[in-house]
């Protein structure tokens, strides 16, 4: 991680803090060894991005209060200009988006959604027919002997162990894949807390949270269970996080982003360029496989919100595009 403004105002445990503080979506990606920090002396807060094809892909909206994403944003945009570098901005919030495409002559392209759970609406203690079929996937997983725990974090075979998870996890994907950082379960601890399922003495799954304070909520991005693991591990891991937090008082989960099924909103471009944002949006979601992640957690019924890329000064380019592609590390 750099602080490559040459303004050396935080630590790695004040980048941390203010990733909890301020962060969204994208706080795994910041967090990782690979991501370049930006800082301002006049603000609290920072940028998280990667170079790549002379572009800086930043890393969802900068991350401080509200009132000073513009004024981060226009210093970093001067930043990027003097090193003669384009700027591409992935899983930005609507909000931004929106600020961005009148001050900075941005492109917009509605590409995911950013999901909201809320604990106190727990699937598991819902009536009706429209969770009967996730209660009952539950219900048989847990006839099956798992149980779910939150880990203390004081114990070595337990982390060994969940370890172990996430590697078997990453081990067994299958095809090209796209991700902003490899699960890292017990790096950058301030803020996290972890879930574990269990089935005959064995650790068959672990779900990761990372605290959003801004938000009031927790992001739940890693859901990870053994090859060979129940049928419906998965959603008793989320459904057993969401009945904790609940009894907190906990009133959101974030999940995301998630690629749509198609392309939204597409802004600052014309009839040409649409037609081929749709093409490659459409090819890319076939070879990459991205369409699981939104059918998982549809069944949970949750609310949404859209995610945007942001290309400042109509940076929709070959090299914009290859930067996104190596960011998200597809494999």
């Amino acid at each position: 991680m750099i602080l490559n403004n040459q303004i050396p105002l935080f630590d790695k445990q004040n980048i941390i803090h203010i990733v909890r503080q301020w962060g969204g979506v994208s706080a795994g990606g910041i967090l990782d060894a690979n991501c370049h920090i930006f800082t301002d002396p006049d603000i609290i807060g920072l940028i998280g991005y990667r170079l790549e094809a002379n572009n800086a892909v930043v890393l969802g909206d900068p991350v401080c209060a509200p009132e000073h994403k513009p004024a981060l944003a226009l210093a970093f945009h001067l930043f990027c200009v003097k090193q003669n570098r384009g700027v591409v901005y992935i899983i930005a919030s609507e909000a931004f988006a929106l600020w961005a495409q009148q001050s900075l002559a941005s492109v917009l392209i509605e590409f995911g959604t950013t999901y909201y759970l809320n604990p106190c609406e727990n699937p598991i203690n819902q009536g009706g027919a429209k969770f009967k079929p996730l209660r009952k996937k539950i219900h048989n997983c847990q006839h099956k002997g798992v149980t779910v725990k939150e880990y203390a974090g004081d114990d070595d075979a337990i982390e060994n162990a969940i370890s172990d998870i996430v590697f078997s996890w990453q081990k067994a994907r299958k095809g090209p894949q796209i991700h902003l950082c490899q699960p890292t379960p017990f790096k950058d601890r301030e803020g996290k807390r972890w879930f574990y399922a269990e089935q005959e003495g064995k650790i068959v799954g672990s779900l990761i949270l990372n605290e959003l304070k801004q938000e009031q909520s927790w992001l739940l991005n890693n859901v990870m269970i053994h090859e060979n693991s129940p049928n419906g591990l998965s959603e008793l891991l989320v459904v057993s996080a969401l009945q904790t937090l609940e009894t907190e008082g906990c009133t959101s989960v974030t999940i995301g982003p998630v690629p749509k099924k198609q392309l939204g909103k597409i802004t600052g471009v014309n009839g040409f360029f649409m037609l081929i944002t749709h093409v490659i949006y459409k090819a890319s979601k076939y070879f990459y496989n991205l369409g699981g992640h939104e059918v998982f957690w549809e069944k949970f019924q949750p609310n949404q919100q859209s995610s945007y890329l942001v290309f400042p000064q109509k940076n929709l380019r070959y090299s914009s595009i290859k930067a996104i592609i190596k960011t998200l590390n597809s494999d």
